[in-house]
């Protein structure tokens, strides 16, 4: 049975509970001035509690236990990020092993679909039909808001449209317009829409600047994510334009060089400094560990091995004898120790699984025993870990802003970007900007690891235990100048080829488990000219999109008619410049 004051992209446009305003969708202009614009009603609230609520859902900028529970799961497992030893995936046939299925898979399926439309997105609409119904002489001073808001709907829109390809887009949530069935528009038409908004907003946002009007004293209270901070905002729009120009790598090269030469051409400000991370911290410490991903992490800590390959391969270290300056010093505050000091990482499933951990636990004079331990998972991964983990210390941090987009991110779009496109950013030198990515990365993670004040017995308290050594001294500049003097060495040996394979891998390491949309999309990203450079399992799948969820066939049967024919996991989306074999 359709019901229409349920369906996500139809009706559930907004419950605005903020201001305890119920809307009905008729009339939709004559309607939305009754409702906000009465006399007898307060304007400036709608606008401030809608812009915040849009802020605030889970997943969005805060991560949510369900959604990371099961991405844990599943998805991690599919590029490498999540492992475990396990002789049951390492002896089945390869490509065999899927993460859409089961009941991970299922609900990792629905989850980000649904959420966007229901959560992510419901008070968007509303806040841009109300700046069209003010006077004029009051627009100027709501502007902002709407400005704002639109950044964020462009992060949310990029996220799931590199998920699931073709989208509602520019009906999505459109009852007010009386579009209750939504039509899926395409990666290509929502890239460009996106980015040409983005642009639109850098040049309103630059000749902005905050007032002393009731609507800018608000604002500067009500802006949860920057604080009212409007050049912080043009640096999440910019960045976001760099980020979606360089995913046009393959399909539209003359569109993505249009912008990164308008952004460096032009000078215009960018997420670049430990200071203009975008990020959201979460403060419910009564439910940290009831409804938000600490929980996951905790649930699912056996996903939670630390990689082999980021170990060994990114992190330089090959065990105890390696060279201090061929050591990455991020090592010791993403990873924690095994239960014996060291740190071992695991392999993805595969042949290599075992007589990799055999290998690796020799060297450190392990027992045969011990090894065989390891290799069985015959031990308790939180309190006798054989491996070495996630750092606790880091990820546990409850005051940790979770990074939305961060500094070292940026450095290595500009790195790529002037090695792929010297014409329009030849002014910037990418060993300069590999360096600094790294540089910053460091800074940021010892930082999140020397600022957690919390523990196995405070308010809320990390699960124990936490192993000796979790909380790492961060080490002294020349050491951290001689790790980067090697590593910017090491780079500007390698031709223009194998500079892009190692910024991937830069932020891989960078990105890693609190990033893991980006890691995926870059991996596709990279495939047609590199194939998967990610450490995937061969006994998994590989996946180039999201199915949809269930639901739409039945729902928006005509509108999904569109899309039906690659409502699958094998057909590249539109920006990979791939089609499915």
């Amino acid at each position: 049975m359709k019901m229409k004051y349920r369906y996500i992209l139809k009706t559930k446009i907004v419950s605005v509970f903020f201001i305890g305003m119920f809307l009905t969708f008729s009339s939709c202009q004559d309607q939305l001035e009754e409702e906000f614009y009465n006399p007898e009603q307060q304007t400036q609230p709608s606008f401030e509690m809608l812009f915040t609520g849009a802020l605030q859902p889970t997943e969005l900028f805060r991560p949510e236990y369900g959604p990371g529970y099961h991405q844990s799961r599943a998805f991690n497992r599919l590029f490498g990020l999540g492992t475990f030893p396990y002789a049951a995936y390492n002896n089945v046939p390869d490509n065999s092993v899927t993460a859409w299925t089961g009941w991970s898979g299922v609900t990792l399926r629905e989850t980000q679909f649904n959420k966007t439309y229901v959560d992510f997105n419901k008070n968007i609409p509303v806040i841009n039909l109300m700046l069209n119904s003010l006077p004029e002489e009051e627009k100027a001073n709501y502007e902002i808001y709407v400005h704002c808001i639109n950044v964020v709907k462009a992060y949310m829109f990029q996220r799931l449209t590199d998920i699931y390809d073709d989208v509602p887009f520019s009906e999505a949530n459109g009852a007010y317009q009386n579009k209750f069935w939504a039509k899926y528009d395409s990666q290509e038409f929502i890239y460009t829409s996106l980015l040409d908004e983005l642009k639109e907003i850098e040049t309103a946002l630059a000749g902005t600047t905050l007032n002393n009007s009731l609507a800018h004293e608000k604002f500067k209270i009500h802006d949860i994510l920057n604080n009212g901070n409007v050049l912080k905002w043009r640096k999440f729009a910019n960045s976001m334009r760099l980020r979606m120009a360089m995913r046009l790598s393959n399909v539209d090269p003359t569109k993505a060089k249009a912008i990164i030469g308008d952004i460096i051409g032009n000078n215009l400000p960018v997420v670049s400094e430990a200071e203009d991370l975008i990020g959201m911290a979460e403060k419910d410490y009564a439910h940290v560990m009831e409804w938000y991903w600490p929980r996951a992490m905790m649930e699912m800590w056996y996903n939670f091995h630390a990689p082999r390959f980021i170990l060994r391969d990114i992190f330089g270290y090959k065990g105890p004898t390696t060279p201090e300056n061929q050591i990455d010093p991020r090592l010791y505050v993403v990873f924690q120790p095994n239960k014996f000091g060291d740190y071992v990482g695991c392999d993805a499933w595969g042949s290599n699984q075992f007589p990799n951990i055999q290998a690796d636990m020799e060297a450190l004079g392990y027992s045969e025993s011990q090894i065989n331990t390891a290799k069985d998972w015959n031990y308790d991964d939180h309190l006798d870990p054989y491996f070495s983990m996630y750092n606790k210390m880091t990820y546990y941090n409850f005051d940790m802003k979770y990074p939305a987009f961060s500094p070292s991110e940026t450095h290595l779009l500009l790195a790529e970007a002037a090695i792929r496109y010297p014409e329009v950013a030849g002014s910037i030198n990418p060993v300069q900007e590999y360096r600094k990515a790294i540089s910053l990365s460091i800074d940021w993670y010892y930082e999140v690891n020397r600022t957690n004040k919390f523990g196995v017995s405070s308010t809320p308290a990390i699960p124990a235990n936490i192993s000796e050594g979790s909380q790492y001294p961060k080490p002294g500049v020349a050491v951290i100048e001689a790790f980067l003097s090697d590593k910017t060495s090491q780079f500007n040996s390698l031709n223009s080829h194998d500079k892009i394979k190692e910024i991937f891998y830069q932020k891989m390491a960078h990105l890693n488990v609190l990033n893991y949309w980006e890691i995926w999309s870059e991996t596709r990203r990279l495939q047609k000219e590199y194939g998967i450079l990610a450490p995937v399992s061969p006994k998994w799948v590989w996946m180039e999109r999201f199915y949809y969820p269930s639901s739409e066939e039945t729902t928006n049967p005509d509108n999904f008619a569109a899309v039906a024919s690659k409502n699958d996991h094998d057909t590249p989306v539109w920006w990979t410049g791939r089609t499915k074999n």
